[in-house]
C-alpha cells in the first residue's frame, strides 16, 4: 500500500506573479507553515513576465510595482531604479524571481515544485492534489493562482483558428515567430499595443493592423500623474453611467484647473472595488457591455516609450487602427484574407499573420486548464455570474457548485474580475497574497495551540 503524502499547510498552484506572491508573503508572515509551490516554469515571471520583447514595459511607474504589500518601495530599492522608471516586463519578471529567491531562503519554509496539478479532490478537511506524473500531495489550504487563461477563440472563423498563421497567445509568441508581411492584432487594448511596438521594433517591413469592436486605445501614461484625493471628487457611485459621467466631468474640470485627468483615474484605483460591488449583477452587466472599453482606455494606459514606438509606425503609415468586427476569413497564398464589417460596409484585408489580442478568456466553461475542468466537473468551485472567472467572496474564498464558500480554497488575481474587477494589477494583487498568508499563519497558530 502505498504511503500517504505528508500534509503540508498549504499548496500554492501556479508559479507566475501571484503565486510567487504568496509565497514571498507566507516567508514573511507565516513562517511556520508548509508551503508548497507548484510551478511548471521558473517561478515569478509566468506569460507576461519571462523573456519577453524590448519594448514591453510595466504599464506604471517602478514606485507602483513592488511586489511586497506594505513596502511600497521594495522595488525601488532593490533595483536600484528611479521611481518613475518604466521597467521592462523582463526585468520585473527577474525581480519577482529573486525575491522569491532571497525571501524564501532566509525561512527554508517554502519548497517550490517544478509540476504541474492537474486534480484536486476535497478530502474531509484537507486537499488532495495531483499531478500530470500521478504523484499525489496533501496540503489543509490551496490557493489557485493560475493567472490569465488565453483569449477567447470561439467567435473566430474556422479559417484563423485552423492556419498556422494564427497565433493564439499573444505573450507566447515572439515576433520573431511571426511570418513575414503585414499583420493584424484583433483587439486594440494594451495586448494589442504592445504586439504593434515590438512589430516597429522588429525586422518586419509589413504593416501592423489592429481591429476592435470599439474606437477606444488606450491612452498615454504619464509618470508624473498621482492620484488626487477621492472624497472632494463627489462621483455619483449610483450606477456604471453615473459614475463614468461624473468621472469624465471629473477629469475636465482637472484639467481646467491645470491638473491632469490621470490624477482622477489614479484616485479610482482604491475605492473601485468597493464601488463595483456596490452595484447590482444587472448594472455590473451594463458595465461590461457598455461602458467597460472606456473605462479601460482612460484606466490601463500605456507606457511612454511603447507609445513613441507606435506613434513612429503610425506616422510613417504602417500602423493602422480599424473599427470592425471579423465576419470571415480564408486561406490565400502567403497570407489569410480577412472579411470584417466596419459602418455597415463589407471590407477585406489581406494579412500574413493573426495575434489574438482580444483579452483573457474568464469563461471556465470553455477554459483549457485540465485543473480549472477538474474543479469544475467536482463542484469545488463555480464560474462567477458574468462568466469572467471564479466565483468567490469578496475575501477570495471560492464558491463551490452549491453556493458555499470555501475557507480553505482561495483564489487571487485576474480569476477574480467577476467579484472585484479591479484585480489584475501589481498592488491589488501583493494585498492579497499577504491577505491569505496572515489566515494561513493564524490557522497554523490555531492548529499548534
Amino acid at each position: 500500500m502505498a504511503r500517504e503524502p505528508e500534509i503540508d499547510d498549504l499548496a500554492i498552484i501556479g508559479g507566475g506573479f501571484a503565486g510567487a506572491s504568496v509565497a514571498v508573503a507566507c516567508a514573511q508572515h507565516a513562517r511556520h507553515a508548509r508551503v508548497l509551490l507548484f510551478a511548471p516554469e521558473p517561478p515569478g515571471q509566468g506569460a507576461a513576465y519571462g523573456p519577453s520583447e524590448p519594448l514591453w514595459f510595466m504599464n506604471g511607474p517602478a514606485r507602483a510595482m513592488s511586489c511586497i504589500a506594505g513596502d511600497p518601495e521594495h522595488l525601488v530599492r532593490t533595483l536600484q531604479c528611479r521611481p518613475d522608471e518604466f521597467l521592462t516586463r523582463a526585468r520585473f519578471g527577474a525581480y519577482v524571481t529573486e525575491t522569491l529567491r532571497t525571501e524564501t531562503a532566509r525561512t527554508s519554509n517554502v519548497v517550490i515544485e517544478r509540476r504541474t496539478v492537474v486534480d484536486i479532490e476535497r478530502r474531509n478537511a484537507d486537499f488532495v492534489l495531483e499531478d500530470d506524473r500521478g504523484t499525489r500531495f496533501r496540503a489543509r489550504n490551496v490557493v489557485l493562482a493560475v493567472g490569465n487563461a488565453k483569449p477567447p477563440e470561439a467567435f473566430l472563423p474556422t479559417a484563423v483558428r485552423n492556419s498556422k498563421r494564427y497565433f493564439g497567445d499573444p505573450w507566447r509568441t515572439p515576433t520573431s515567430a511571426l511570418p513575414h508581411g503585414d499583420m493584424l492584432c484583433i483587439g486594440n487594448g494594451l495586448t494589442a499595443i504592445d504586439r504593434v511596438a515590438a512589430y516597429a521594433a522588429s525586422s518586419q517591413s509589413g504593416t501592423a493592423y489592429t481591429i476592435g469592436r470599439h474606437r477606444f486605445l488606450p491612452a498615454r501614461e504619464d509618470a508624473e500623474a498621482r492620484a488626487c484625493n477621492y472624497a472632494p471628487l463627489c462621483l455619483d457611485e449610483r450606477s456604471p453611467l453615473n459614475m463614468l459621467r461624473s468621472v469624465r466631468s471629473a477629469m475636465q474640470q482637472r484639467v481646467a484647473q491645470g491638473g491632469d485627468w490621470r490624477e482622477v483615474a489614479e484616485a479610482l484605483r482604491r475605492p473601485s472595488q468597493r464601488i463595483w460591488q456596490s452595484w447590482t449583477l444587472v448594472q455590473r452587466r451594463q458595465f461590461v457591455e457598455h461602458l467597460a472599453s472606456l473605462w479601460g482606455s482612460l484606466r490601463y494606459r500605456v507606457p511612454p516609450l511603447t507609445d513613441d514606438a507606435v506613434a513612429t509606425l503610425r506616422a510613417s503609415g504602417r500602423y493602422i487602427a480599424l473599427h470592425g468586427t471579423l465576419v470571415d476569413a480564408s486561406e490565400v497564398d502567403n497570407g489569410i484574407l480577412i472579411a470584417f464589417r466596419a459602418g455597415g460596409e463589407l471590407r477585406s484585408l489581406r494579412v500574413a499573420s493573426v495575434v489574438n489580442c482580444t483579452g483573457p478568456n474568464g469563461d471556465l466553461r470553455s477554459d483549457s486548464n485540465p485543473l480549472l475542468r477538474a474543479l469544475l466537473a467536482r463542484g469545488l468551485i463555480r464560474p462567477d455570474a458574468l462568466h469572467l472567472g471564479i466565483d468567490a467572496t469578496p475575501y477570495g474564498e471560492a464558491i463551490d457548485s452549491e453556493g458555499l464558500a470555501d475557507e480553505r480554497l482561495f483564489v487571487l488575481g485576474p480569476p477574480l474580475r467577476g467579484v472585484l474587477y479591479e484585480t489584475t494589477a501589481v498592488p491589488e494583487i501583493a494585498e492579497q497574497a499577504r491577505a491569505i498568508a496572515r489566515r494561513v499563519a493564524c490557522r497554523r497558530e490555531s492548529c499548534v495551540a
